[in-house]
């Protein structure tokens, strides 16, 4: 059982040596413990392995026992469960967020919406129609009462097309938006697959010393952990983790990286004006179950739940301009069927050859040659006054310069403010008056916002509690690095003390045993 003259020493001195490597990870800990991403990091150790092979005459490694201790590298409390929990919820988060952040973007294209108070809206420009179709009522045949009412259809037709519009400009951000969202996504999954490769040259590079497991460079870890919950919010990911310590990412079942190889995305437009997102390896669509790429799809696209074609089934964007145009319809339908001209023989309504009443044409559809034509489909986006009606002056609204003539304002204005109408739209019918379909229209985008708003709630606090979780294990503790600080601190004074005493007995041995009887 003979043992080196120094192991002793070289024991003492490996426990020095990690003891003292112990310290400076934890001081590094605690100079991070700010640091966004970073995960708390240990020193692994293990007792040096002895075996009767070392000596060539040993047949015991009793003698070779208790060489130290092996420092085998640094390593992350991570928990790989958390982290995968946690992106799915945020995944979550991030779509029901991004819904309702665009939701109540179309909201404020309808002020009524916001204010119930604003009449600067659509609600507004028909109180403004039924106020002075009611001062007109009251005084049928002058021309200065009629001006007044035009005044309000022109209005009506301005800020149906200002709501068109703003559904335009905010269709347009959204696209932009999504534009910048899918470069981004881009970015991160080949700055993932670049950190893959740096990790697997590293690990390559320290393989000499055994196993790789705790010569990860740990920083690049960091990195890429934050990038993966980057790209969690973008849409939901799998990721699975290599021997080497690279990892591939699956989104949504397709592979976007694959160690250092990678797949992007890019935002495409059919014929049909079908905004989407497609992999550039197979041009095959990118349809996520979270993330904000798909809440910017679904809401672009979005026609509601009944809508044909190529079409999601949230109520976005196309949803609500096909209210709106269903709205101008609907109530060019009811200007151009209420006053009828005047039979200049008669005094009466005039008729055409069948017998059928013939009504002045009030509305019309403004073409792209800017002419108003009276047989084009009418939309929130080219709804006008009429060629007729812009001619003809503030009288051509007058159907009879006589007194005591059957008042159509009046029967206009009843219309126009008590008549149930069937709108029907993208599969969808609504009965009621023009009112109440608008008060329908924006109640429903109020309740949108809402629902997204709360499921992003939900979302967004399971996903918090599952951070902190994380944060509980692979975050800095000061209460906990300074107990470790001194837990270390002790150690590496007590083997301190372990090679003085060595120290000493080589002393007595050396240079005073063999005085004795001196």
């Amino acid at each position: 059982m003979l043992r080196s003259t120094f192991m002793g020493f070289e024991a003492s001195k490996s426990a020095i040596f990690a003891n003292q490597k112990a310290i400076d990870i934890v001081g590094n800990n605690i100079a991070n413990s700010q640091t966004t991403g970073y995960t708390k990091q240990r020193v692994e150790r293990a007792s040096v392995y002895t075996t009767n092979f070392m000596s060539r005459t040993a047949s015991s490694t009793v003698g070779l026992a208790g060489q130290g201790v092996e420092a085998l590298g640094v390593s992350q409390t991570r928990d790989a469960f958390l982290d995968k929990c946690f992106r799915e919820e945020y995944s979550q988060a991030s779509f029901y967020g991004q819904t309702a952040n665009m939701i109540n973007e179309i909201l404020n294209v309808f002020p009524e919406g916001v204010d119930v108070t604003d009449t600067s809206g659509i609600l507004g420009a028909l109180e403004n129609i039924y106020t002075n179709l009611n001062t007109f009522i009251q005084s049928p045949t002058l021309d200065t009462e009629a001006n007044l009412v035009r005044s309000s259809f022109t209005n009506m037709v301005q800020v149906l097309q200002q709501a068109n519009e703003r559904l335009n400009t905010v269709a347009k951000r959204q696209q932009e938006d999504l534009k910048t969202t899918v470069s981004r996504t881009n970015e991160i999954i080949d700055r993932i697959a670049y950190i893959n490769k740096m990790i697997a040259s590293d690990a390559d590079a320290t393989s000499a010393y055994g196993s790789s497991e705790y010569f990860l460079p740990n920083e690049l870890n960091d990195e890429r952990n934050l990038l993966l919950d980057e790209l969690a919010s973008y849409g939901n990911i799998n990721v699975i983790e290599g021997s080497d310590g690279t990892v591939n990412v699956e989104m949504n079942g397709v592979l976007a990286i694959n160690k250092f190889e990678v797949d992007r995305l890019f935002v495409s437009e059919d014929n049909s004006g079908y905004i989407g997102v497609s992999w550039i390896s197979s041009g095959e669509s990118a349809i996520f179950n979270g993330g904000s790429i798909q809440a910017y799809v679904n809401v672009i696209n979005g026609a509601g739940a009944n809508a044909t074609g190529r079409q999601e089934g949230t109520q976005g964007i196309p949803y609500y301009r096909e209210r709106i145009n269903r709205f101008a319809q609907a109530l060019a339908e009811v200007a151009n069927t209420t006053i009828p001209e005047l039979d200049p023989t008669t005094g009466d309504a005039l008729k055409d050859a069948d017998g059928k009443v013939v009504y002045k044409t009030l509305l019309g559809a403004t073409q792209s040659d800017g002419t108003v034509s009276n047989v084009a489909q009418i939309t929130a986006a080219n709804i006008s006054i009429s060629k007729e009606w812009s001619e003809g002056g503030d009288s051509y609204f007058i159907f009879n310069k006589q007194e005591n003539v059957e008042d159509y304002a009046q029967k206009l204005s009843a219309r126009l403010s008590n008549e149930d109408f069937t709108f029907t739209s993208l599969g969808e019918s609504f009965t009621g008056t023009f009112n109440e379909y608008m008060i329908e229209l924006v109640g429903r985008l109020g309740t949108d916002v809402s629902y997204n708003t709360g499921k992003q709630e939900a979302a967004a606090q399971v996903a918090d509690d599952f951070l902190e979780q994380r944060d509980s294990i692979a975050g800095v503790q000061q209460d906990e690095e300074t107990t470790n600080l001194m837990i270390f601190q002790k150690a590496f004074s007590a083997s301190s003390r372990v090679m003085t005493t060595m120290d000493d007995l080589l002393d007595t041995i050396i240079n005073r045993m063999g005085r004795v009887g001196l």
